[in-house]
């Protein structure tokens, strides 16, 4: 049976650990009528239950958010499945959490013995689902980050021996790998050597229409020049790095530039009080997390050109920041550590990871050079489409993938 076309009373069974969002509260909002919590882009989960719903195949959705709960959706299963506090502790007893989680989710699988387990990156260390060739249950791994920060590669020993485990994972062990990047895709090879099952790309996927309502860009000889970062504010995310390129701005070219930092996170508060001390309280904005549709096309209605400036300290995937300015049709300037060049191609500008000079030179050279700021512009243009693209999103991706498992006999088809 191919589950692309499978009927209703298809025995195809999917369990699937998606991750830390909060999936029982989705949905349980969509079973009562109401708009989910507002997201930019498309859920990746409701992408992939629209799939199964599709296919007649039945999926257990489990999340790691903090808030245990269940809900049946129709033939669904979702569940909040929380992390022990180990996981949330530093050093050794992260790992330590990393790997309890990983045998729930192994254990689980040996009592549902579901078809095919999917599992999200940052679920467990990967070699841990290598115990489910036992029960002849295959796996897919869907990375949504890398396996290391783009140009920095592991270095202390624990992180070597962790990647070595990788490789065995995914050369001995993982039916099918998905990708979201490239990048992702070349660390995975890299560290396999061959891998066992084929490797896939997927890409983040928008309703159309919705960030082109954002309009034109604002004009450019208007001042100060605006630049919005949009994501999670911590410290790995950069947040610090913006307050000094800022800064360095703010000397150079005094009241030519303005910065937003929207979103939430544990950093909030300390980045406050760096703007303060440092007197960028009328250059830097920090105005929280955005609510709904009309706050996100305001704050991107509001900017020239975004940032991310991603950090060594984080595994960037493709973040869907630097996808959202080149939808909205604004430049990004992006840290080497976020693979996002053989994506978005010369609508993203790339500098060097860590330091504010690139950064600088980059805003500088935007807000001064009118034909390059509109050569930036325009190369967003070209690089849209596969966001619009159901063919390339995570729900067909993962379809495909299901599909060609079954016809090549694995040991979930028979």
């Amino acid at each position: 049976m191919n589950p692309q076309s499978a009927d209703p009373k298809s025995p195809w069974r999917i369990l699937y650990a998606v991750g830390p969002g909060d999936v029982v509260g989705q949905y349980r909002e969509l079973a009562a009528g109401k708009p989910p919590p507002f997201q930019i882009g498309m859920s990746f989960s409701k992408q992939f239950v629209d799939w199964c719903d599709e296919a007649g195949v039945e999926t257990h959705l489990v999340s790691s958010h903090e808030r245990r709960d269940f809900l049946q959706v129709g033939p669904h299963r979702v569940e909040n499945l929380p992390n022990s506090a180990l996981y949330f502790g530093g050093g050794i007893k992260h790992h330590i959490g990393t790997l309890l989680y990983g045998l729930r989710i192994v254990a689980m699988a040996r009592r549902e013995r579901p078809t095919i387990l999917i599992v999200d990156s940052g679920t467990t260390h990967w070699i841990v689902l290598s115990l489910l060739s036992l029960f002849r249950i295959p796996v897919i791994a869907v990375l949504h980050n890398c396996l290391w920060p783009r140009g920095f590669p592991p270095a202390r020993p624990l992180d070597r021996v962790l990647r070595w485990l990788d490789g065995i994972f995914f050369r001995r062990f993982a039916a099918a790998t998905v990708c979201v990047s490239p990048e992702c895709e070349r660390q995975v090879r890299k560290v396999a050597g061959t891998t066992k099952g084929p490797v896939y790309q997927c890409r983040v996927q928008y309703r159309h229409g919705f960030l082109e309502r954002a309009g034109p860009v604002p004009p450019h000889e208007g001042r100060p020049f605006r630049t919005l970062f949009l994501g999670r504010i911590e410290e790995s995310k950069g947040v610090f790095l913006i307050l000094s390129i800022a800064e360095r701005l703010e000397k150079e070219m005094p009241g030519q530039f303005a910065w937003k930092i929207t979103g939430s996170g544990s950093a909030t508060e300390e980045l406050l009080r760096q703007a303060r001390e440092r007197k960028l309280d009328g250059v830097v904005e920090v105005p929280g997390r955005i609510a709904d549709e009309q706050g996100a096309l305001e704050v991107f209605r509001w900017a020239h050109a975004m940032v991310v400036p991603t950090t060594s300290h984080f595994r960037e995937g493709l973040t869907m920041s630097a996808v959202e300015a080149i939808l909205a049709g604004r430049p990004v300037v992006v840290s080497g550590a976020v693979p996002v060049g053989d994506v978005l191609g010369r609508a993203a500008i790339e500098v060097e990871t860590d330091v504010p000079d690139g950064f600088v030179a980059a805003f500088r050279r935007l807000a001064t050079d009118a034909a390059y700021y509109d050569e930036c512009r325009r190369a967003t243009l070209e690089v849209q489409g596969q966001f619009y693209d159901a063919s390339q999103g995570l729900g067909a991706v993962l379809g495909r993938a299901i599909a060609e498992l079954n016809a090549a006999g694995t040991p979930a088809s028979r």
